[in-house]
């Protein structure tokens, strides 16, 4: 019997060696293949239906940070609801994530900038050419801070004082870096096939709110979206957005140490995406750097202690909020196993007290049907 079932599988694998070769000397049968496999992925539709399905959805496109970790893009969150689908910044990294996800890019028509570290920005570039390319036909509207407030560093190389653009001019030099790209697109394709009104990005600076209270920025179809301050110190201003849908409300909290605005407008709200440093772990990053002489990179990351909250202190305030949902994201330092994630949030369970938390991934789908109290969760990567 033994020899038997080796015969076979001896058979088995000379088979599959013959059916490799088949097809490895024959062009025709691998355009065949190719050729299916397209119309099958084509074929297979996109999330199109999460804009008209009455419910307010919130995608993790980006949940890392400037520190390099290859299975997270750098901050992205997407807000789907009322036919539009509106990112909330664009860090290095997240397009893909937006591909992955396949909702349909020429649908993105907004994008709102929590502040202008370039781990939020990033990427605007690709997602104004990607989404032009995938369909928009009107200008991509560029909302965020103006200019850094308090006091301002040395001038730099080009005798502008650092900090003085803010998002009008922060949306300028993209605009101005993808000029030559648009036009040469717009020659081979055709301007019946690439719209020039979309190859347009144009960007707006939100007013400053005063201390916690909400400055309405997007107001379309049902979808409320409000920015106010969060503390990002010395990063001024700095936002957080507060998103309404349906009867139901997220608080995205941007970058920001543990602050009040958060649990404030956090309160009635089912669901918080907070960012998240874990603190202790970073402090061993920062002794191992001292300990090697890294003094450059070891004050770096000790400096980075004093303007971000930690996972439990954003479990505090999901607590007092009493706010059903928390989702941790920005999440630092980098988690590539298991047990760096179980490192990374303890003492968060005894903070929550009731509620759930999940540590968000890049593809996670939080779903807030209108008019109800149910929570969904899914993965779209």
């Amino acid at each position: 019997m033994k020899r038997l079932i080796a015969i076979g599988l001896a058979g088995l694998v000379v088979l599959a060696a013959a059916g490799f070769c088949v097809i490895w000397f024959s062009p025709s049968l691998q355009d065949g293949i190719m050729k299916r496999t397209a119309l099958g992925r084509l074929g297979s539709g996109d999330n199109s239906a999460l804009l008209t399905d009455n419910s307010l959805h919130v995608l993790l496109c980006g949940t890392g940070s400037p520190m390099p970790d290859p299975t997270r893009a750098n901050a992205c969150t997407a807000v789907i609801a009322g036919g539009h689908i509106v990112i909330i910044d664009t860090g290095p990294g997240s397009w893909s994530r937006i591909v992955a996800s396949r909702l349909p890019a020429g649908k993105i028509g907004t994008v709102l900038f929590t502040h202008l570290h370039s781990d939020h920005i990033g990427a605007l570039g690709e997602f104004a050419v990607q989404s032009w390319i995938g369909g928009r036909a009107v200008p991509l509207e560029v909302y965020g801070p103006g200019k850094l407030e308090g006091s301002v560093p040395p001038l730099n190389s080009l005798g502008h004082a650092y900090g003085s653009s803010g998002t009008v001019e922060v949306v300028k030099g993209f605009s101005e870096a993808f000029d030559s790209d648009s036009g040469y697109r717009i020659l081979h394709h055709g301007t019946d096939y690439l719209s020039p009104e979309g190859a347009r990005i144009i960007g707006h600076e939100i007013a400053r709110p005063a201390p916690n209270t909400l400055v309405p920025v997007f107001d379309k179809d049902g979808l409320k979206i409000s920015a106010f301050l969060v503390n990002h110190h010395p990063v001024e201003p700095a936002f957080g957005y507060r998103v309404e849908y349906g009867g139901r409300v997220a608080v995205i909290s941007g970058d920001t140490k543990k602050t009040e605005s958060v649990e404030l407008f956090s309160k009635g709200a089912d669901l918080l995406v907070h960012e998240a440093l874990n603190h202790e772990m970073s402090t061993i990053i920062f002794e191992a750097l001292t300990e090697t002489d890294n003094k450059r990179l070891a004050k770096m990351v000790h400096d980075t202690l004093d303007y971000h909250a930690s996972p439990v202190q954003a479990a505090e305030i999901a607590r007092e909020a009493d706010v059903p949902l928390l989702v941790l994201t920005h999440l630092v330092p980098p988690l590539p196993n298991a047990l760096a994630r179980h490192i990374f949030m303890r003492g968060v369970a005894d903070a929550r007290g009731e509620g759930d938390t999940i540590l968000g991934y890049d593809g996670l789908l939080v779903t807030l049907p209108a008019n109800s109290k149910e929570i969904a969760t899914s993965n779209l990567k």
